[in-house]
């Protein structure tokens, strides 16, 4: 949302004239399937009839969920509009983000179906909606997985999942390239999606972004900044008349 609040100055003037708000954890119902699912975050319009939700705004959630920014992306959040939380009305754009970080082959599949059926609730709830996806996938070697070490780190011996890279995040990346994807209304498909590699063993060691291959690289379809930068300009499109 920091990011495409900065990259698209029409959404910007949308939320400081308090045409559109913003919903997390949103629930949406797929009308041919009645098919139901929440959706982790939505940009929807003001709804006169429904009062701000109690958590605030967007600025808010830096300090209720302990996001850490550094001092670039602060300076670019005290700069934003106001945007208030709210329960949503109609869904403008609707966003499905998920990482996987190990135990990749039991993963893909889940993955792959969680993503899949996030674009066709979407669309099934409206079908002008822009439907995007977010996934990250972890490159490190090794990974202290919370499932399987239920104690404090350091009471018992730390059982360490290891990983077969790059295959391993390669294969994931493929099976997430086989998701669909749209470039017009009527559809199936995401119709913006972008996929993060990072290198985090959570072990306590610093956590960072892969950028060389199989990352996206810069261009590619699945890369975020094209991915910031396509909703931008499906929200000019979609929307400019609201």
């Amino acid at each position: 949302m920091l990011d495409l609040l900065t990259e698209s100055t029409l959404l910007r003037r949308h939320v400081e004239e308090g045409k559109v708000r913003f919903g997390i954890n949103h629930e949406m119902t797929d009308f041919a399937q009645n098919r139901k699912k929440n959706l982790d975050m939505v940009i929807c319009r003001s709804s006169p009839n429904e009062p701000p939700a109690k958590t605030g705004n967007f600025a808010d959630l830096r300090n209720a969920y302990k996001i850490e920014l550094v001092a670039d992306d602060l300076a670019c959040l005290d700069r934003l509009p106001n945007l208030p939380l709210a329960k949503p009305s109609t869904v403008l754009v609707a966003l499905e983000a998920k990482a996987c970080m190990t135990a990749f082959g039991k993963a893909r599949p889940r993955l792959y179906d969680e993503l899949n059926s996030s674009h066709l609730t979407v669309h099934g709830d409206s079908n002008q909606a822009i439907a995007a996806g977010f996934a990250m996938v972890n490159s490190a070697a090794t990974f202290v997985s919370p499932l399987l070490n239920h104690w404090t780190i350091g009471t018992h011996p730390t059982v360490i999942s290891q990983h077969n890279q790059p295959r391993d995040v390669q294969s994931v990346i493929e099976k997430l390239m086989q998701l669909p994807r749209r470039s017009s209304s009527g559809e199936e498909g995401f119709d913006a999606f972008a996929i993060a590699v990072v290198h985090c063993a959570n072990d306590g060691s610093p956590v960072s972004i892969h950028t060389a291959a199989p990352a996206p690289q810069p261009g590619d379809i699945y890369n975020y900044a094209r991915f910031v930068g396509r909703l931008a300009h499906l929200y000019a499109t979609h929307f400019s008349g609201i």
